[in-house]
């Protein structure tokens, strides 16, 4: 009698035994510890570049577009909505910001100055601009509205006549004839860092006056303490001479 012996072949099982699985958990664990904080701060970094890359673009729209209505603007009194005008060419503090009258160019009137009235607000910290597509809007008048920037804590506007070499300041405008000669505008941001303009809005025979005034101020070359500013001064600029459209009332 023959007996014959079969074997059968066992597979091995698929997959990883717990030392395995603890030794792969441990790598990656160390390269977490090492990766992690790097990789966080990476991003810390990026986010805090784009919102400083986003404030920079902001001021730079706020200060172009308030370039172009200065120099645009007109010294027409504005009426509210009852029809009643206004008390100054231009007004500063009574609802917003600053309010007037700007006779933007229209390139389908020839580049005859068609009168818009403008005025910048300051609301939850987002520094807002207001256009109007006429002089004299009413109640149902639609207006075109802009967030500028945003994070401001504060704006101061300073306005000024220069006679006879004087700079005479003024945080208020009663004017009924004319528009001021210099308006300075800072604006405070919620890190404390400030940023001046200075908008020049006279002619050509007045500007060598505003230029000595502030020469005078600044205490010479180097900026108002004789040195270069640094990081966190207010940066100080004089805009070119206000350049009327056609059409606009001097």
């Amino acid at each position: 009698m023959i007996t014959v012996t079969r074997f059968k072949a066992f597979k091995r099982a698929v997959g990883f035994t717990l030392i395995e699985i603890m030794v792969a958990v441990a790598i990656f664990a160390v390269i977490a510890s090492i990766v992690g904080p790097a990789l966080f701060q990476f991003l810390d970094i990026r986010e805090r570049a784009g919102a400083k890359q986003d404030q920079l673009e902001g001021l730079q729209k706020t200060f172009l577009f308030l370039a172009n209505d200065l120099r645009y603007a007109s010294n027409r009194l504005g009426k509210d909505e009852y029809g009643e005008p206004a008390d100054a060419t231009l007004t500063v503090g009574e609802g917003s910001l600053i309010a007037l009258t700007a006779s933007y160019p229209d390139l389908n009137l020839g580049g005859l100055g068609v009168p818009r009235r403008v005025s910048w607000k300051l609301e939850d910290g987002v520094l807002q601009r207001i256009q109007s597509p006429v002089m004299d809007p009413d109640g149902d008048t639609r207006t075109f509205k802009q967030s500028l920037l945003s994070d401001v804590r504060e704006i101061e506007i300073e306005l000024s006549i220069v006679e006879d070499g004087r700079d005479n300041t003024s945080k208020k405008w009663d004017e009924k004839t004319r528009l001021p000669d210099k308006i300075e505008i800072t604006i405070t941001m919620e890190n404390k860092r400030q940023y001046r303009r200075v908008y020049s809005m006279l002619g050509g025979d007045t500007l060598d006056a505003l230029a000595a005034t502030l020469n005078a101020g600044q205490g010479g070359p180097g900026g108002r303490n004789g040195g270069s500013s640094g990081e966190g001064d207010a940066d100080r600029r004089v805009s070119p001479p206000r350049r009327p459209a056609p059409g606009t009332e001097e």
